[in-house]
């Protein structure tokens, strides 16, 4: 069975002209660099609930494959 390898937060997937990607170990660290992004990028000085339950779901997790 694959483990996580890392979670991912893709800013394209509410931005859509937004390129803005990150990569950490957990959810929490993504939640974390999505928010300070959404700060200095998209100018956002508080964080609606709403936005902040979209960037928590759009945060996936990327599976290893196993070397079987």
């Amino acid at each position: 069975m694959p483990d996580v390898e890392y979670m991912l937060f893709c800013c394209m997937d509410l931005e859509h002209t937004c390129g803005f990607r990150v990569q950490s170990k957990t959810k929490e660290e993504a939640m974390e660099h999505a928010r300070a992004h959404m700060t200095s990028e998209h100018g956002m000085t508080e964080i609606p609930k709403k936005t902040e339950r979209k960037i928590e779901e759009a945060i996936k997790p990327v599976m290893s494959r196993s070397k079987a």
